[in-house]
């Protein structure tokens, strides 16, 4: 496709496009005109264009186009086990596609009120979030928060024991919403609160490389 557009867009962009030319062919210029200009809109608001994720294959990317809000020291709120969480802001006038941030596979989800069963943790609250394990076994949360409106939140093949490959498109929200993302306490961060990201492209950090005696529960945070 010459305009890459996101699945969740093509029906209101094709749609559109539609009655645009109908309309015209009928002689109703300014309607036709206005639809016109609505089909370039959701063109421009469902792009997907093209991303291309960092070499290094124990680099973790950034879910969304955003901006950094916070780098915090934490746990886990799957594992338990002391982490490192990167909290981003997305644009509002960006794409809206969501990015896997590691080759991993989906263990656990819970979207509190819909799926999981029992109290989910108190981090995870009005979040849908996602408990990833990569090949080298090292546990990983990606968080999407449901407070903000609206969201069209698309992620239905994020399924337990389906793979995610990094840097790939998972689905897609909008707008403006914020996402978080845990690593393991012995992760390398490369963001601060301010920098700007982009989905796919833009490396946070990276994994401890297997081997190299950086295990998971080695570094404890502050609480």
């Amino acid at each position: 496709m010459l305009f890459p557009i996101a699945p969740e867009g093509r029906l209101f962009v094709v749609g559109t496009a539609i009655l645009a030319v109908l309309t015209l062919l009928n002689g109703l210029l300014d309607m036709g005109l206005f639809l016109v200009i609505l089909t370039v809109a959701w063109m421009a608001l469902f792009r997907d264009l093209p991303r291309r994720a960092p070499v290094s294959a124990m680099g973790v990317v950034a879910p969304v186009d955003g901006v950094v809000e916070s780098v915090e020291k934490v746990r886990d709120p799957f594992t338990g086990k002391p982490a490192r969480r990167i909290r981003l802001r997305q644009r509002r006038l960006g794409e809206y596609n969501i990015h896997a941030p590691q080759e991993a596979k989906v263990t656990e989800r819970v979207w509190p009120g819909k799926e999981g069963g029992g109290e989910p943790d108190a981090q995870l609250e009005r979040r849908l979030a996602f408990a990833l394990e990569t090949d080298e076994g090292f546990g990983m949360t990606l968080a999407v928060g449901l407070e903000h409106h609206p969201r069209m939140i698309r992620m239905q093949h994020v399924l337990p024991g389906n793979r995610v490959g990094r840097g790939k498109r998972i689905g897609f929200a909008g707008f403006g919403g914020t996402f978080e993302v845990w690593l393991p306490a012995a992760s390398q961060i490369m963001v601060e609160p301010g920098q700007k990201v982009l989905a796919g492209a833009t490396q946070m950090g990276g994994l401890p490389e297997p081997g190299d005696g950086a295990a998971e529960g080695s570094v404890e945070v502050l609480e």
